[in-house]
């Protein structure tokens, strides 16, 4: 079994990219393309990918059914580019039953959440973020249940179809609530352009608890979080000189198309569009 990485230390000084919640299926082909040709195009040599890179994992014996010719791409990608790119994964709420086998064919090597990364002089915390938000306590419960090792071999023994569809009724009422939760993020950022003082308040979503991400980054003595899940992204101050970088969601098919990554340079941190 792959071991978790509680800390990566990356000595060379060529660029590091992150990204998350690309929500990879097969019914949006068009962020599949444009993810495949970042993969075939980025300068970076270590890619971070941190949670929510598929749309449902249902478990790693999908890859051997008749139905996962898409997922089967999804990891031929990553293992065409393996040779020149040092590719981490770290488990999102999407994605958490993807294991050592599709690790292991994919060349990618498993995050801990939260971990350490060093580079470039620096330290960065690096999360998916789902566990950080702490007032969706439902979710946190649901999380709890599904990460327990004892639930997940008993959800894996059912049959796939069965797998499938439970993972599709939980996918349906995610996306009712992330269509409800964009469009007030998108009002908020109208609001904050016209100077609405309420700007910053998300009426019945939630975010990364900002004093819980304190102390995360004070455990491990640095003073940035880089995270996705909420799919707000943007640079949030801490207390104490300390910051939380948000990733952006990938959709190329909305307008405008949301494709970022965010790329470690130098020793700074920049947002690159992509097209």
């Amino acid at each position: 079994m792959q071991e978790l990485l509680k800390k990566v230390e990356i000595k060379s000084q060529g660029c590091i990219d992150f990204i998350s919640d690309l929500h990879l299926q097969p019914s949006e082909m068009a962020t599949f393309e444009a993810w495949s040709r970042y993969m075939r195009s980025t300068p970076a040599g270590s890619l971070f990918i941190l949670g929510d890179f598929f749309e449902v994992w249902a478990g790693d014996d999908f890859l051997e059914s008749e139905h996962a010719d898409f997922e089967n791409r999804c990891i031929s990608v990553l293992k065409e580019q393996a040779p020149h790119l040092s590719i981490y994964f770290m488990a999102g709420n999407r994605d958490f039953l993807l294991k050592d086998k599709a690790l292991t064919t994919a060349k990618m090597k498993a995050l801990d959440d939260p971990c350490l990364l060093s580079a470039h002089g620096h330290d960065f915390v690096l999360s998916h973020g789902d566990a950080m938000c702490l007032s969706d306590i439902e979710y946190l419960k649901f999380r709890q249940l599904v990460r327990d090792e004892r639930w997940q071999a008993q959800f894996l023994a059912k049959p796939l179809q069965e797998r499938l569809a439970i993972a599709k009724s939980m996918r349906i009422k995610s996306e009712e609530e992330k269509a409800k939760y964009r469009g007030a993020f998108e009002a908020s950022k109208s609001d904050a352009d016209k100077g609405n003082s309420q700007s910053e308040s998300f009426m019945g979503l939630h975010d990364v608890d900002s004093e819980f991400a304190n102390s995360v980054l004070d455990t491990f003595q640095s003073d940035t979080l880089i995270h996705g899940h909420t799919h707000r992204p943007g640079e949030y101050a801490l207390s104490g000189n300390k910051r939380r970088i948000v990733l952006s969601d990938w959709d190329a098919s909305c307008s405008p198309p949301r494709l970022e990554v965010l790329r470690l340079e130098d020793g700074l941190l920049s947002r690159h569009k992509l097209s």
